[in-house]
């Protein structure tokens, strides 16, 4: 009877055992960031937006001098509008051409020629489109615009410069959602699962908690921390949290409990 006592006391007293939650330290990450680059050659005349400038998606943040583009697009409408000319004339002579060597009054020689001559003034329709279309796009692409709402954390160009196709001109990130990397240790690793919650605060605002779950847990340790990387996301929406800050993180006894019941 006494043994039957003792035994289960012990089970009560290891199934009471407190189970402490897991901390851990990281940083904030932004999630979402994209290079503005220029798409075509030219001179900057306006680049309005300083580092730090709030941008909303639309919004215009460089112009390249539009006037040769303009000077190009108004070429290649005249193109086309010749070539369109040119391709009447073949198709009437081709039309032409067909009904004489239906009497017999035309060699097959001219009819081929005239149909050839037909198809190239077709082809020569096409191409001219296609180049009208080009210089429309190049003229559009001196306007520059914001795809997404965010910040400016680097701006590479100054107004008057001449810009190369390629050429980076901004970086844009939006920070409503954020990524938090933590760091996990050896020992602390086997205690944590993906989607298991978390409570996150900035080192800068601890009053300020915000609740999460693990996405991601790496499975191979840092060569540089020696320590394994764990992936948090917050919603950010006020911009409260910003890219860069220390944060600390930690799970809750509860989801602990729960994490190694499994096992």
């Amino acid at each position: 009877m006494k043994k039957s006592l003792i035994a289960t006391g012990l089970t009560v007293a290891l199934l009471s055992t407190p189970v402490f939650a897991v901390d851990l330290i990281g940083h904030t990450k932004s999630k979402n960031m994209i290079n503005v680059v220029s798409e075509i050659s030219g001179m900057v005349e306006m680049s309005e937006f300083e580092t730090g400038s709030l941008v909303s998606q639309g919004s215009v943040l460089a112009e390249i001098k539009a006037q040769d583009f303009e000077l190009e697009v108004s070429k290649q409408k005249a193109n086309l509008a010749l070539v369109r000319a040119d391709l009447s004339i073949k198709q009437s002579l081709y039309n032409r051409y067909r009904e004489l060597r239906n009497k017999n009054s035309l060699s097959q020689n001219e009819l081929d020629i005239a149909v050839a001559d037909f198809e190239a003034a077709k082809a020569a329709v096409a191409l001219a489109q296609i180049e009208l279309k080009k210089a429309l796009l190049d003229l559009a692409s001196t306007r520059i615009s914001a795809d997404m709402d965010g910040y400016i954390i680097n701006r590479s160009v100054e107004d008057g410069a001449w810009v190369s196709q390629g050429d980076l001109l901004y970086q844009v990130v939006n920070i409503d959602v954020l990524n938090v990397r933590l760091l996990a240790s050896e020992y602390d690793i086997g205690k944590l699962r993906v989607g298991q919650e978390v409570e996150v605060w900035a080192e800068a605002n601890p009053e300020l908690k915000v609740r999460s779950s693990i996405k991601r847990i790496g499975v191979e340790i840092d060569p540089v921390t020696f320590a394994y990387p764990v992936e948090v996301e917050i919603n950010n929406p006020n911009h409260l949290f910003k890219p860069g800050m220390s944060i600390h993180a930690s799970t809750t006894p509860a989801n602990l409990t729960a994490s190694n019941n499994q096992f």
